[in-house]
């Protein structure tokens, strides 16, 4: 999902536990997508997403058409989140 504001409503919408964990999970995602560490990495925020997503987000689906449509979807979503949340209330947690 590509919608920052809908993004962050899903996101506040969660369990406070749930927004907690995952804020921080974001968090730590948003320091390796920085330009310094990526020019290292070569993970940018696309490719912490595509691999972060399926351990975020899963589809209970067996059907490999809907899997498939929704892994990119799960990876868009993470990916958002990734460039747009606002996890400075974490700062010093993290």
């Amino acid at each position: 999902h590509d919608d920052a504001e809908q993004a962050a409503a899903i996101v506040d919408n969660l369990p406070h536990l749930n927004k907690m964990v995952l804020a921080y999970l974001i968090r730590f995602l948003q320091i390796f997508a920085r330009p310094e560490v990526v020019a290292v990495t070569k993970m940018d925020a696309s490719n912490l997403a595509m691999v972060m997503a399926p351990n975020c987000l899963r589809c209970y689906c067996q059907e490999p058409r809907i899997m498939y449509e929704n892994a990119r979807k799960e990876m868009a979503f993470i990916r958002t989140l990734i460039l747009n949340m606002d996890t400075a209330f974490m700062t010093g947690i993290l």
